[in-house]
């Protein structure tokens, strides 16, 4: 009987003694696409199998590049992800005909990034923000027969019709409300020129009031699980991808994921700085102790006129997370592609996972681990919160960390100091200040 080219493959491995040379990555390429022309899809669960006999002869190290080959076979090359200012753009087509040449403009002008006098630029959070909230407010206008020139009276009603709404089986806060009308404003006062409304302001800062009794509905003090336990869990799962029995995709994405608990504890910023994170550019190894961090402006909440400025620059000094990045670039990242990206994406080659998949991913881990959900921004509450209780410079040393020039700000919106004391030590000093950088002892 003669064999087919994948069974000829698997009887070469289990003919060869462990000694003997492991088919290399070219050989292994040629091989599987050969199979995919001539089976289809069913190549690729052939090839997982060969993986697996390969491993049990040769080992996980040696082996590696089989998931290598079979990653690219399995997944494509897909368009670029649309950009938040394409998001903005397209959504704009939603909203009422007339609204579209005043917003397209304040686009168009903030896309420069370069200040015009009597302008406001927006950043391309923001302009979706408005457009977005613009979109619910003519929605809400058309149903209830209002005009859509707020008054302070309509503004309120809108405020309350959210409010009593559920999204997510979660109930919308006074904040959230505040935000939306605030937004609205923005919107009604580019697509309305000269409006303004004492009335409506009255409105905005009413509700933020509400909002500054309420507290953070979102948040709650079971999130407040200490640093130290997330960065842990980070490392349990990199242990967990190191002793995994084979090296494949699985191994390579829980040491990526376990990397985004570590990295985002240590680098306690918002999702978008993370999601930017590529190696050789914003994230350098520098030596055996030392992570070095550069984002650039664009990438931080920063007012859109300052994103041309400098970047926000870090020197991390811990092995533990030195030595997990090196042997992460060298062992389990080529396994995703050949591009640098820290954390790249399962789901396309030479991409990073965005923003809200980060967002995603920790609140999955955190959940399962601690039964709360914790999000990369409340994660930052952990920090500051911990670095608070138990550092000498507290507030200053949170605000450090958090990149705030403000401790109020900290202390206001991050700070939950008050019984986290117990539970374990932190893991993060400040070793120095040097200028607004800050070098972070873990």
């Amino acid at each position: 009987m003669t064999l087919n080219a994948h069974l000829r493959l698997l009887a070469d491995i289990r003919r060869a003694s462990p000694s003997d040379p492991v088919p290399g990555r070219a050989e292994l390429s040629e091989h599987l696409s050969q199979r995919q022309a001539e089976t289809g899809a069913t190549a690729l669960s052939e090839f997982a199998y060969v993986q697996q006999m390969a491993n049990a002869k040769w080992g996980r190290g040696r082996t590696a590049h089989f998931a290598q080959v079979l990653r690219q076979h399995r997944v494509s090359q897909k368009p670029p992800r649309r950009t938040a200012w394409g998001e903005a753009e397209a959504l704009l087509q939603e909203l009422p005909k007339h609204w579209h040449s005043p917003i397209a403009g304040q686009i168009s002008l903030s896309k420069q990034g370069k200040r015009v006098l009597g302008q406001t630029l927006w950043s391309a959070a923001h302009t979706l923000n408005v457009i977005r909230a613009l979109k619910r407010w003519a929605a809400y206008c058309s149903v209830h027969g209002c005009s859509m020139v707020p008054t302070g009276s309509s503004l309120d009603a809108f405020g309350r019709h959210l409010f009593a709404d559920r999204e997510d089986g979660q109930t919308v806060g006074a904040r959230t409300v505040a935000d939306y009308q605030s937004r609205i404003l923005s919107g009604i006062g580019l697509v309305q020129p000269g409006f303004a409304s004492t009335a409506c302001n009255f409105v905005v800062a009413d509700w933020r009031n509400r909002a500054d009794q309420e507290g953070a509905v979102t948040k709650t003090g079971a999130q407040l699980v200490g640093a130290t336990a997330i960065w842990d869990l980070g490392f349990r799962h990199i242990d967990n991808a190191r002793s995994a029995p084979m090296r494949g995709l699985d191994a390579a994405r829980q040491y990526r994921n376990g990397l985004i608990l570590a990295i985002g504890t240590a680098l306690p910023q918002r999702a978008r700085a993370l999601s930017c994170l590529s190696f050789g550019s914003s994230l350098s190894l520098r030596d055996d102790d030392t992570v070095g961090i550069r984002i650039p402006a664009s990438m931080l909440k920063l007012p859109e006129e300052r994103k041309q400025g400098a970047p926000y620059e870090r020197s991390l000094h811990n092995r533990r997370l030195a030595q997990a990045l090196q042997e992460y670039r060298q062992l389990f990242r080529p396994i995703f592609d050949d591009g640098c990206a820290v954390f790249p994406s399962i789901k396309s080659r030479n991409t990073g996972i965005s923003e809200k998949q980060i967002g995603r991913l920790t609140g999955n881990m955190t959940e399962k681990a601690f039964g709360t959900r914790i999000s990369i921004h409340r994660l930052r509450d952990n920090v500051a919160t911990q670095a608070s209780e138990t550092m000498t410079a507290t507030g200053r040393a949170a605000a450090a960390l958090l990149g705030h020039k403000s401790q109020s700000t900290v202390a206001r919106h991050y700070d939950h100091s008050e019984g986290i004391q117990a539970a374990e030590e932190f893991g993060a000093l400040l070793s120095s200040y040097q200028g607004a950088g800050v070098d972070l002892d873990l």
